[in-house]
C-alpha cells in the first residue's frame, strides 16, 4: 500500500510539474486570443505559404458554390492544393477566394478548442508579432 501511495503521489507531482511548466505559454496564448479584435493582418501571404490547409465539409461546399474545385484529398483528408510551395489560391500575396476561404484561414491565428479561445504562435506572422508586442 505504501509503495502504491508513493507511486500515485509521484504521478500527481509529475502532472503538477507539467501544468506549472506549460502554464505561462498557455496563459499568454489565451490573453492574446482576447486581444484578437486588435489583430491587423499585414497581408504578407506567409500563412498561405507556410501552412497546410485541411478543409471541412462546409469549406468544400463554400468553395464549390463559388465555382472553385481546387482542393485535393491527401491521405484521405481534403486539403487545399499547393503549387510551388504555396496555396493554389495565393496570387501576388492576395487570396483569390478571400470571401469564400476556409474556416481555418478565416480564424488564423486564433482558434477555439473545447470552448477555450487561444492564439497559436506563428513566427512567420508579423501581425501576430505586432499584437504580442503591444
Amino acid at each position: 500500500m505504501y509503495s502504491m501511495l508513493t507511486a500515485t503521489s509521484m504521478a500527481y507531482l509529475i502532472v503538477f510539474f507539467a501544468i506549472v511548466v506549460s502554464a505561462p505559454p498557455t496563459v499568454k496564448s489565451i490573453m492574446l486570443y482576447h486581444k484578437r479584435h486588435r489583430f491587423r493582418c499585414t497581408l504578407c501571404g506567409n500563412c498561405c505559404r507556410l501552412r497546410i490547409i485541411n478543409l471541412t465539409k462546409e469549406d468544400i461546399n463554400r468553395l464549390q458554390a463559388a465555382g472553385k474545385k481546387d482542393y485535393i484529398a491527401v491521405g484521405g483528408e481534403p486539403r487545399l492544393k499547393r503549387v510551388n510551395g504555396k496555396c493554389i489560391f495565393l496570387k501576388d500575396d492576395r487570396c483569390l477566394v478571400h470571401e469564400h476561404r476556409p474556416k481555418v484561414c478565416r480564424e488564423f491565428p486564433f482558434f477555439k478548442t473545447w470552448g477555450i479561445g487561444y492564439a497559436r504562435e506563428a513566427s512567420f506572422c508579423l501581425a501576430m508579432e505586432n499584437l504580442q508586442n503591444e
